[in-house]
């Protein structure tokens, strides 16, 4: 236990040596300072939109500190046409709702640096909280520089974010209705789910169509098996011996109806995505072809992949310069989310630790009374974190470098612990692949754990000078 505690305070204290502290003779370098002083600040409703000027600009220019606006176009146009006037070359405001998005583009568009501020970052006002005191508080802390913008991609990266977002919508509709129509079969005892892993498979499919064309002969409905079924045509006949009802088999028929329309709408999205991925500008010529990754021969597409016939890994290898899809578990629809989160410019990121921190894998150590209460992550809503974690199931099965880390921290920390964990070294490799354009190499399982058995060795013999012992050679 005493073991414990001492190791417990080496830690905390090392963290707290890393820590910047200030010196009596550096005080005055830390005093509040005006880093813009032509600035506003902007707070924004549905209905309306408050506006602070800085009170030495509202003097000088003879107007009001805050002005209200309407949200029609013709009021934000008005609120552009006055930061203008005033020479305002930056503005703060909050990212309330998707009512930011308009006067955001507007003033973007007009030159003017927006600085997008998070709610939960701007939640301490103080006094009473109305919108010309949010308005007028925002305007003084970026006066002194005190405000931090979240990120935001550009233009191209935005519109691709919002087809992505809307095509992961799309397939959670798809999937709604997909357990409708599983629910009206078992309602008419038809066993479908217990012979066929998916119902909408080709299979599965050919037999719902006939049952709404009124085949209700078993045999004949299992005519449809596929031989890459692991069930016979006997078991399937015998679970698609049913109790017909009239009123589901309506509801079957309507959401199958449902089905296809979303199968459409999924197409149509999917087209759009390669169509916006081409006019993306290039890093690499269109002549240079894609490394050999080793994964060319393996098949990366599955029922919720983009349907194009386009490659797209050769065309994101154009877009970004670098082979993303040789990384470990991901492929096009996995770099495609995190590149519509993240951008392809990560110069907003200094190092690869900010952009794994960014996505909520590095742990947030909080100290008080020099012990360590909380190593938590933060709870972060991000679709690109979301991306790095779904491929770690299948990186766990692999050979790989990142496959033998993840089996090893498994036991020892939990499933969730060790999945964070190895997202944490995948973002970094993705970001250092992507920010310096290196071709990956996998070293694989095997010199893996050479290097930790390399490393236990030297942590052996540390704590044997430590103590003053001698290691010995097993003679056995």
């Amino acid at each position: 236990m005493e073991k414990k505690v001492l190791d417990k305070r080496e830690e905390v204290i090392n963290l707290l040596k890393k820590q910047k502290i200030r010196e009596v003779k550096d005080l005055d370098a830390y005093k509040l300072s005006i880093c813009h002083p032509h600035s506003a600040g902007i707070d924004l409703g549905s209905r309306e939109l408050y506006l602070a000027l800085s009170p030495e600009i509202a003097a000088e220019m003879g107007v009001e500190i805050v002005h209200r606006f309407q949200t029609h176009t013709s009021g934000l146009t008005s609120c552009r046409d006055l930061l203008l006037a005033c020479g305002v070359n930056t503005v703060s405001m909050e990212s309330t709702s998707v009512y930011w998005t308009t006067i955001y583009e507007i003033l973007q568009d007009s030159g003017i640096e927006v600085c997008l501020v998070n709610p939960k970052k701007f939640r301490m006002v103080p006094g009473r909280k109305t919108d010309i005191l949010d308005c007028q508080w925002l305007q003084t802390l970026h006066l002194y520089g005190l405000l931090r913008g979240s990120f935001h991609p550009t233009s191209e990266i935005a519109s691709l974010r919002s087809y992505m977002r809307e095509r992961e919508n799309l397939i959670q509709e798809r999937s709604r209705f997909v357990q409708r129509m599983q629910k009206a079969l078992t309602q008419m005892n038809l066993l479908l789910h217990n012979v066929i892993d998916d119902i909408t498979g080709k299979t599965g499919l050919l037999i719902i169509t006939s049952i709404l064309k009124g085949e209700r002969d078993p045999k004949k409905l299992a005519a449809h098996r596929d031989p890459h079924c692991k069930k016979s045509e006997e078991e399937i006949a015998e679970s698609l011996t049913g109790y017909y009802k009239e009123d589901q088999l309506y509801l079957l028929q309507s959401n199958y109806d449902s089905y296809l329309f979303f199968e459409k709408q999924l197409n149509a999205i999917d087209n759009q995505i390669t169509k916006t991925l081409q006019k993306f500008p290039i890093k690499k010529e269109q002549k240079e072809v894609r490394p050999d990754n080793g994964k060319k021969g393996k098949s990366g597409r599955g029922k919720n992949s983009i349907r194009t016939t386009k490659n797209l890994e050769d065309i994101l290898f154009h877009i970004t310069g670098a082979d993303l899809s040789a990384l470990p578990g991901l492929r096009a629809n996995a770099i495609l989310q995190i590149i519509s989160e993240v951008g392809i410019d990560m110069s907003k990121f200094p190092t690869a630790n900010h952009f794994a921190s960014y996505l909520g894998f590095v742990p947030h150590n909080k100290i008080t009374g020099g012990n360590i209460i909380s190593s938590r992550t933060d709870r972060i809503k991000s679709s690109a974190a979301q991306a790095f974690k779904k491929v770690i199931p299948s990186i766990s099965q692999t050979d790989t470098a990142l496959g033998s880390f993840y089996r090893r921290l498994m036991p020892r920390l939990g499933k969730g612990q060790a999945i964070v964990a190895t997202c944490r070294k995948l973002a970094i490799l993705f970001y250092n692949t992507l920010a310096f354009g290196g071709q990956y190499v996998e070293y694989g399982e095997a010199q893996y754990k050479q290097k930790q058995e390399e490393w236990e060795k030297k942590k052996l013999a540390k704590l044997a000078k430590k103590y003053n012992l001698a290691l010995s050679p097993n003679i056995e």
